[in-house]
């Protein structure tokens, strides 16, 4: 069952388990921030992100998905991947 909805500038890294992730790119529908929010609002889904336009849009909006915000800096993908697990704990 998916879980989690990853942002198209979050890579698909190797510790995300494939049954409980999907990445935006895999779903036709979504082109715009708007569908993304949407389409985790209406299937439940717990979008991840490094963008802080949701964080934004979480706290002024009354109907919200749940989301991660992941504020890392400027990561190189290897840097990234190191410490990945450990913001999923």
């Amino acid at each position: 069952m998916i879980t989690y909805l990853i942002d198209e500038n979050m890579p698909f890294l190797p510790f995300w388990n494939k049954e409980k992730f999907v990445h935006v790119t895999n779903i036709p529908s979504i082109h715009f921030d708007t569908d993304i929010w949407e389409h985790a609002l209406t299937n439940r889904l717990i979008i991840i992100t490094k963008d802080s336009d949701f964080y934004n849009r979480y706290l002024s909006s009354q109907k919200n998905p749940k989301v991660v915000w992941i504020r890392t800096g400027n990561l190189k993908k290897k840097q990234f991947i190191q410490i990945g697990p450990k913001c999923l704990e």
